[in-house]
């Protein structure tokens, strides 16, 4: 961008050369980079009008050559532009249309950039909901090609929603996953920010030790690159620091800093308002000093006056300095009654609203209790999983069985697991984290298991019931009353046991397999372990619900079981857990060495290490997530 205001009359001058030439030689692409160019100055100006103007005029010769790329950044800067000015249906307008050029070329990355400015324009409108959705989407497809620092900073932009909702411990889960990625892709700008943001977390949270560790090498970053934009706002962070914990010459130093990067962002006011106050200053010196000598040389005529006049006016100044206490102290006392009434009103209003709230906290936590109870309806009862594998066909000789890890965040879950007996005598079940957790969470698990039902009125083919459940999904969501409807839904482990297969062959065979498993994943790993080994069945990339992989089916992987195989399934809660001395993620790789050293336990052994190791690896932290581990010994 341009160093000063004074670069931009030349600039200007520049690009309206450039357009006079331009058309004679037939450059109509140059042409368009040039009106493109002069809306950004007036952009940058503040001029609306005239930057829609020449975007416009950009726009429309970008059409006429056909390069759609180009088309996506300038109707970009439109969206972005309408979006700052309020009109949010011009800008997802522009956005959408992007969408469908992006989608018709798939430009897999031009996407993930409209979804982005959908979720920044909602996040202007604070609209919090449909900005998380658009960017969670963006973060997706960011992902699946593999754009590390786009990953990070959606990763980022999404922490600052949840910290503007107060939503601290998701806001730090996001920054520290953005943190882990800036650090190792080197982009210091962007890790500086993020660093900033934690110690603004931990500063709300009063946690002033890390605050004062984060904040310090967010500005350690900023002072290395030379970036006022970055030193400004970490100077601003620790100054509060120092201030809450009592340093009161550390907070001026960074005050001072704070001043210092601001004044240089804004170079040009800051000296014309440095000179207009050193001025004023030297005014006011030498008006002071001017004022002394004159004072100086009325000093004895004023005395003399003064000495006759005192005696004349102490008795009448003595007794209206009493009148004056008198009405004073009766002043005082009115004062003092009425705020004693104050105080006693306010009282009574304060035990009014501590009972209203303590009744009110009460309605809300039998709701929840009672949702809590109805949700735990929808999922496998143990009747049925011990029917079905804890059986001596699902493995109960030989030290077999099951066991259930379920540790939602809160009283209710977006976690849930499930199982049915299917209509060819197989066994499914469940492993399931619907969109969000909590009551939200628990609403959409609810949806998700009715879906899962009907689907299997149909199918017994997993790939064939997560694609039923998702179209399920899909069309109940499209009334929630959203422009493009829901795109919410869940990411699932779906196992189908056929334990009756093995042994139509004889004696035999049924020695050698214990029962033939399908599966269908979507976003949920499904593990193995077989002779010490790990066996990892991926997941298709995509949830069960509306994605831009919507039309694509789901996979199914089949394979024979053979005695002492343990299975695992699992939501992402554990391995996405922050804790442990550096409060950093669990992580799957850990999860994975954890289950392997000790898959040679007794299955209820296995539950009682994950839930001793999860609790020791949270420690004084919040948990993040709701978590589900099945473990399965055949």
């Amino acid at each position: 961008m341009y160093k000063s205001k004074s670069e931009i009359p030349k600039a200007l001058e520049y690009y309206n050369k450039s357009l006079n030439i331009r058309p004679k030689i037939n450059d109509k692409k140059g042409q368009a980079e040039s009106y493109n160019n002069i809306g950004v100055i007036f952009d940058y100006q503040g001029d609306v009008n005239k930057t829609l103007e020449y975007y416009n005029k950009s726009l429309k010769l970008k059409e006429e050559i056909g390069d759609e790329k180009e088309i996506a950044t300038t109707r970009n800067n439109i969206g972005l532009l309408y979006g700052i000015q309020g009109d949010i249906t011009k800008a997802i307008e522009y956005f959408n249309k992007n969408l469908k050029m992006q989608a018709k070329i798939n430009d897999l990355a031009g996407m993930a950039l409209s979804y982005n400015n959908i979720g920044y324009v909602s996040d202007l409108q604070k609209d919090f909901t449909k900005a998380l959705e658009n960017y969670k989407i963006s973060l997706r497809i960011y992902q699946d090609i593999g754009d590390k620092n786009s990953i990070s900073r959606e990763l980022n932009n999404i922490g600052v929603l949840y910290f503007k909702q107060n939503d601290f411990p998701l806001a730090l889960r996001y920054y520290l996953e953005s943190l882990e990625i800036f650090e190792e892709t080197k982009n210091l700008q962007q890790k500086g920010n993020v660093l900033h943001n934690i110690g603004k977390i931990y500063f709300k949270q009063k946690n002033y030790k890390q605050a004062l560790y984060y904040g310090t090498q967010a500005l350690d970053i900023g002072q290395e690159l030379g970036f006022p934009y970055n030193i400004m706002p970490a100077a601003s962070l620790l100054n509060q620091i120092h201030k809450a914990t009592g340093n009161p010459i550390k907070a001026l130093e960074y005050y001072e800093l704070y001043i210092l990067m601001r004044d240089s962002i804004n170079n040009t006011e800051t000296r014309k308002s440095a000179i207009k106050s050193l001025l004023k200053y030297e005014y006011e010196k030498k008006t002071a000093a001017d004022s002394i000598k004159v004072a100086e040389e009325k000093k004895v005529t004023a005395a003399q006056l003064k000495q006759e006049k005192t005696q004349r006016f102490a008795l009448y100044g003595g007794l209206a300095l009493v009148l004056v206490f008198a009405g004073f102290m009766f002043n005082r006392f009115r004062i003092t009654q009425k705020q004693k009434h104050i105080i006693e009103l306010k009282e009574k209003e304060t035990q009014l609203q501590k009972s209203i709230i303590e009744e009110k906290h009460k309605e809300i936590t039998d709701s929840i209790n009672y949702a809590e109870r109805i949700q735990r309806s929808f999922l496998a009862t143990k009747e049925l999983l011990d029917e079905n594998l804890s059986s001596p066909r699902g493995g109960a000789e030989g030290g077999g069985g099951y066991f259930v890890f379920f540790k939602p965040k809160d009283v209710v879950s977006g976690d849930f697991y499930w199982s049915a007996k299917l209509s060819n005598g197989n066994f499914a079940l469940a492993t399931a984290d619907s969109t969000g957790h909590g009551v939200p969470g628990a609403i959409m698990s609810l949806l998700n298991v009715t879906s899962l039902e009907k689907a299997i009125e149909h199918h017994t083919n997993p790939a064939d019931i997560l694609n039923h459940t998702r179209q399920t999904i899909i069309e109940r969501l499209k009334k929630d009353g959203s422009e493009e409807g829901g795109k919410d839904g869940m990411d699932c482990s779906l196992l189908v046991f056929d334990f009756v297969s093995p042994f139509e062959g004889g004696a035999q065979r049924a020695g050698d397999v214990a029962a033939i498993l399908h599966i269908s994943a979507a976003n949920n790993p499904v593990w193995i372990i077989r002779n010490n080994e790990l066996i990892e069945i991926k997941p298709d990339k995509m949830p069960v619900g509306k994605s831009y992989k919507q039309d694509q089916s789901f996979t199914t992987h089949t394979l024979e079981l053979q005695k002492g195989d343990t299975i695992y399934t699992l939501t992402d809660g554990f391995p996405d857990q922050f804790g442990g001395d550096k409060g950093k993620k669990f992580m799957s790789k850990k999860l994975k060495e954890l289950l392997l050293a000790n898959v040679h336990l007794p299955i209820a052994q296995q539950k009682e290490l994950l839930d001793s190791t999860f609790k020791n690896w949270v420690g004084d932290l919040e948990q993040v997530d709701d978590v589900t581990v099945i473990g399965i010994k055949v």
